[in-house]
């Protein structure tokens, strides 16, 4: 199994997080952003992709019904459940099939409704593509326990075609129940709304998650071994679909839109991460949720104004810096102190006051990076 602790030197590596760091915040930091891990991944992956690179030649790959069937039985062995083969179509990966099931089920005007705030290509999906988006901020309660405004909702999906729906939600750190997604369906079926839910981040889930599909088979569940596997940069994903004439118009933009290829080395890891990594992916959801916990005590001693629930999911910490200054005066606070965080207000209406925390790092990195965000706060 792999040492969480270890301290793996990424600079130098063309890492987006490390390496890209400096332009993006205009200094040397800490980068504790964007949602990837300083983690090596599991073993059986990287025999898979050493044994394929022994070859010399790198054509075009024929590995999708492997991928798919991979995904199948991963879902059935986590969560009980697996879609039809049928159901399943390949995606380059969960960003561009988002982007391309808002251009299959809407025209340009219809409303699409989104629940911020979230990860920010969610807004993105729906501006770019010219679209109209119907916002509906999710509510907070004074301990960061976050709600759906559902009375705010039935009026947004009255005028849209479609909700984006994010299971678990980023960056507010809930697993949706099944109470609340079943009330969701309900909704979207009685006015006519289609559903498309990124759940790119279930498998680290500490709280039970269902897959959405699984209660409304006409749902789109797009997911990807990309974040709980930590190989997010080689690509690749899977869209599922049982209602025939849905996933015909997501296959036809797919194909449109060309975001239906995987690479080789995408699809070969993913498949040795389903088949091969359960055990590893157990021991890392432990060491995420002793980083969490770590993080919450420090804060509880040291920086008791911040507002933290630790997440039921995954490595992403949503803390409310409100307290401490304005975002203006917090982010100039974090360049002085050299700390990397996502600011809360790229993630649309309700991330005001708020930074988004990678925990995804050795606990000596962590422990630095709560240092830095003392200091950060502290001259803010």
């Amino acid at each position: 199994m792999i040492d969480f602790d270890q301290v793996i030197e990424r600079r130098g590596s063309a890492s987006l997080k490390w390496d890209g760091a400096a332009q993006r915040f205009g200094a040397e930091v800490l980068p504790l952003w964007v949602a990837d891990m300083d983690f090596a991944v599991a073993p059986g992956i990287l025999d898979a992709l050493r044994q394929r690179l022994e070859h010399p030649i790198f054509g075009y790959p024929e590995r999708d019904a492997a991928f798919q069937q991979a995904a199948r039985t991963w879902w059935q062995q986590r969560y009980g459940w697996a879609p039809a083969a049928e159901a399943l179509l390949s995606v380059s990966g969960v960003v561009p099939a988002l982007f391309a099931a808002v251009r299959a089920f809407t025209e340009p005007g219809d409303g699409v409704v989104v629940l911020p705030p979230v990860y920010p290509p969610f807004l993105a999906a729906v501006r770019d593509n010219h679209r109209r988006l119907e916002l509906v901020p999710l509510r907070a309660d004074a301990e960061g326990w976050y709600t759906i405004d559902w009375s705010a909702l039935e009026a947004a999906l009255a005028k849209a075609k479609l909700l984006l729906f994010c299971s678990p939600h980023n960056p507010v750190g809930r697993v949706w129940q099944t109470t609340e997604l079943q009330r969701l369906i309900e909704l979207c079926r009685a006015l006519g709304v289609s559903l498309v839910s990124d759940e790119i981040h279930a498998d680290l889930s500490y709280a039970t998650h269902t897959p959405l599909a699984q209660l409304a088979p006409e749902a789109v569940v797009l997911s990807s071994a990309g974040k709980a596997f930590n190989i997010a940069g080689l690509g690749g994903g899977v869209a599922s679909c049982a209602d025939p004439d849905l996933r015909a118009l997501l296959a036809a933009e797919l194909q449109r839109s060309q975001c239906h290829h995987i690479n080789d080395l995408g699809m070969l890891a993913a498949i040795a991460a389903w088949q091969t990594g359960a055990a590893w992916l157990d021991a890392l959801r432990a060491y995420l949720r002793e980083n969490l916990d770590f993080l919450a005590a420090q804060l509880h001693e040291r920086l008791p104004q911040v507002t933290y629930r630790v997440p039921e999911f995954g490595y992403l910490a949503w803390l409310g810096v409100a307290a401490y200054g304005s975002d203006t005066e917090i982010t100039e606070g974090l360049r002085r102190a050299g700390l990397g965080l996502n600011p809360g207000p790229s993630f649309g209406p309700g991330g005001n006051g708020y930074l988004r925390m990678n925990v995804a790092t050795p606990r000596a990195v962590l422990g630095e990076g709560v240092e830095r965000l003392l200091q950060a706060l502290d001259s803010a």
